[in-house]
C-alpha cells in the first residue's frame, strides 16, 4: 500500500495520532504529542520509521483554506514532514516547491546546524491538491499563507530561531514566503534559486553560451545535433523498446516529439545536472546507437516527458505560465533539424491555463529583495544554466550571494570557496545562535531533484501562440 494510502486510512478512521511502527521504542515525550495534535491547523499527526539517526519522523496534515482571504471557502489538507530533534534546536523550514519527494531526508543547513527540520509540500502537488482544484487559487501568495499558518503553528512548540531554504523552485518559494511575512523566520537561504521576467525569458540563452569550456560546449552540441540530423530513428526506436519494457505511455505527447524535446534539453540538462566532471563522458559523433542512446537517457531522457511525469507538473504548468515565467532553452543551432512544431506539445498541458501576467509578479518579488530584503544568504551554481536569472541584492541587507565555482544545480554552501562558506556560516551564526559545522561523517545526499519535461517549454509556446 502506498504511503498516501496509509495516510487516507488513517485520516479515515478519525485518529488525530497515529503510532508508526517504532512507536513502542520512541522516546518522545507525551507533552510533544500532545502539542502537535493541539495544534489550531492541524488535521492529523502520523509517526513514521526513519533511517535518518538522531531524529523522529512525523508527517503532519495541515487544514488550509483553498482562499486565504475567504474565511469560507473550502479547504484541503496540506502535507507537511517533519524531523524532530530537540525543540530548542534551530527550525528549518524547506520546501521543495513540489511535493514532498525529501520526506525524512536532512537537508544541508539542517545538518550544519544540527536542527528540526520541516519540508512543506506546495499546495497543488500531489496529495495536497484541493478536489475540485480552484486553479485560480495556485498563486505565490496562497502559498505563503499557507506556510505562515504552519511556521508560525510549528513556532509555538519550537523555540530556536527558525531558517527557511530550498533549491530551484524550492528556493524560489522560499523568498516568496519572505516577501509576504519577512519576519516569520530569522533567515533564508535560497539555493539556485532564479527570477523569470518572461514567458519565455530571453536572458538564459546568452548565459547558456558561456558556461563551461568551449570544447566541451562543443562536443555536446555537435552530440545533440548529430542525434537530431542523422540518429533520429534510432533513437526513437530505442525510446519506444523502453517504453514496451518499461510501461511508458506517450498519449500527452507523442514519442516523436518527446525524443525531439529531449535532445533539443540535452545541452541545457547536461550543464544543470552533470557539469565539467561529465565532460568525458560525453559521446564522440562516431559512437554507436546504443551509445548515444544511452547518454540521451541518462542526461536527458524522453521518459521524462511521458504520461505520468507530465502529469505530475501540471501545477508547475499552471505556475509558470501565470507567474513565475520559464527560460528560454536555446539551442537555435538545432532548428534545422526540428521536424515537430510546437502545436504537438500542447496537450501535454492543463486545459485551463490563465493569461501570464507579464511578470508583474516576479518584478514585485524583485522589487521586494533589492529595496527591502534583508538575512539572504543566496546560493549559486557558476556554470548551472538557472543562474542567467539569477537574484540580484541591490540594497538587501544582511545578505550574501555566493557561487560555487564550476557548479551546477546540485551546488551546495559547503562546496563553496573556504573564504565564502565562513561568511555564510558567520550569517547562519548570527541568525541562529548556533555555530554551523560540518559533520565528521559525508553530508547525506540529496534525492534526485524533479525534472520537469522537456516538451514543456514547447508546450507554453504553443498555448501562448493560442491567445
Amino acid at each position: 500500500m502506498s504511503r498516501f494510502l496509509v495516510l487516507a486510512a488513517l485520516v479515515a478512521c478519525g485518529d488525530n495520532y497515529a503510532a508508526g511502527p517504532d512507536a513502542e521504542h520512541s522516546d518522545v515525550s507525551a507533552d510533544f504529542i500532545a502539542r502537535l495534535r493541539g495544534l489550531p491547523s492541524v488535521h492529523d499527526v502520523t509517526e513514521e520509521a526513519t533511517q535518518t539517526p538522531g531524529y523522529h519522523y512525523f508527517v503532519l496534515h495541515f487544514t488550509q483554506p483553498v482562499d486565504h482571504t475567504d474565511p469560507a471557502s473550502p479547504t484541503f489538507l496540506q502535507e507537511v514532514s517533519l524531523l524532530h530533534r530537540d525543540t530548542a534546536a534551530p527550525l528549518i523550514v524547506h520546501t521543495s516547491g513540489y511535493w514532498d519527494y525529501y520526506l525524512d531526508r536532512v537537508v544541508e543547513l539542517t545538518q550544519v546546524l544540527n536542527a528540526n527540520q520541516i519540508s512543506i509540500e506546495h499546495r497543488y502537488f500531489a496529495s495536497s491538491r484541493p478536489d475540485p482544484a480552484d486553479w485560480t487559487k495556485l498563486t505565490i501568495e496562497q502559498m505563503a499563507d499557507d506556510e505562515h499558518v504552519i511556521v508560525s503553528q510549528l513556532r509555538t512548540v519550537y523555540t530556536g530561531k527558525a531558517i527557511s531554504t530550498g533549491g530551484s523552485k524550492g528556493g524560489m518559494t522560499a523568498i516568496f514566503y519572505r516577501r509576504f511575512f519577512p519576519d516569520d523566520v530569522d533567515g533564508t537561504v535560497p539555493y539556485v534559486a532564479p527570477i523569470s521576467f518572461g514567458a519565455p525569458d530571453t536572458r538564459y540563452p546568452a548565459f547558456l553560451a558561456t558556461v563551461g569550456t568551449p570544447a566541451c560546449r562543443q562536443a555536446v552540441q555537435d552530440i545533440a545535433t548529430e542525434m537530431l540530423h542523422n540518429r533520429r530513428a534510432a533513437l526513437e526506436a530505442r525510446t519506444a523498446t523502453q517504453a514496451a519494457q518499461k510501461g511508458y505511455v506517450y498519449m500527452r505527447v507523442s514519442l516523436g516529439p518527446a525524443v525531439e524535446s529531449a535532445i533539443a534539453s540535452l545541452e541545457w540538462s547536461f550543464w544543470q545536472y552533470y557539469g565539467i566532471n561529465a565532460c568525458p563522458q560525453v559521446p564522440l559523433v562516431t559512437a554507436t546507437d546504443d551509445q548515444l542512446f544511452a547518454f540521451l537517457d541518462t542526461i536527458s531522457p524522453p521518459s521524462d516527458s511521458d504520461d505520468e511525469q507530465t502529469g505530475l507538473f501540471d501545477a508547475y504548468y499552471f505556475q509558470a505560465y501565470f507567474q513565475l515565467g520559464y527560460p528560454d532553452g536555446g539551442a537555435t543551432y538545432l532548428m534545422p533539424y526540428l521536424m515537430y512544431t510546437d502545436a504537438d506539445y500542447v496537450a501535454s498541458l492543463p486545459t485551463a491555463l490563465p493569461t501570464y501576467d507579464t511578470g508583474t509578479a516576479m518584478h514585485d518579488i524583485d522589487d521586494f529583495v533589492q529595496q527591502h530584503g534583508e538575512r539572504f544568504v543566496f546560493v549559486y551554481g557558476e556554470w548551472d544554466p538557472w543562474t542567467g536569472g539569477k537574484f540580484e541584492l541591490g540594497n538587501a541587507t544582511d545578505s550574501l550571494r555566493l557561487v560555487q565555482a564550476k557548479g551546477t544545480h546540485g551546488s551546495k554552501l559547503t562546496r563553496l570557496a573556504q573564504t565564502d562558506m565562513n561568511d555564510a556560516f558567520a550569517k547562519l551564526a548570527a541568525w541562529t545562535g548556533v555555530t554551523p559545522a560540518i559533520p565528521s561523517q559525508r553530508l547525506a545526499p540529496d534525492p534526485r531533484t524533479p525534472r520537469f519535461p522537456p516538451a514543456f517549454v514547447r508546450a507554453l509556446r504553443a498555448r501562448r501562440g493560442s491567445h
